[in-house]
């Protein structure tokens, strides 16, 4: 049997474990550690010979939801970048319109004092 071959039976015999603990559930697989802990502690010679491969099961599967919640935290704060962002520039084109708006209406209130001028005839001098 060659290295390659050594490799994947420890690669297939891995799988069916973690896929043997994986139908367990988390919740059994600590109690059989527990357990496991407690008899070495009695000096029962019934020790679970997979426990090894047990806590490295839990450790990856802890790693995993470690990683899954970094995601979940870096996916927030990073929406709630975007959304800042666009609140400033919705900001910025909001003062934008508002400047503009103003502009429009000095130029319609100018429009409105010289037409009551020259309605009043205060312009008269402009038409000679």
């Amino acid at each position: 049997m060659s290295d390659n071959d050594e490799q994947d039976d420890v690669q297939r015999s891995r799988k069916a474990r973690y896929r043997r603990y994986e139908a367990q559930g988390e919740a059994s697989i600590r109690a059989d550690l527990d357990e496991a802990a407690e008899s070495a502690e009695s000096a029962d010679p019934g020790t679970d010979p997979e426990a090894a491969y047990k806590r490295a099961w839990l450790r990856r599967r802890e790693a995993g939801r470690q990683d899954e919640q970094f995601r979940a935290m870096f996916a927030s704060v990073s929406s709630a970048n975007d959304a800042a962002q666009l609140a400033r520039d919705s900001a910025q084109a909001s003062r934008r319109s508002a400047f503009w708006t103003m502009i429009a209406a000095l130029a319609a209130a100018i429009g409105v004092l010289v037409n009551a001028a020259i309605q009043l005839g205060w312009l008269d001098w402009l038409r000679r």
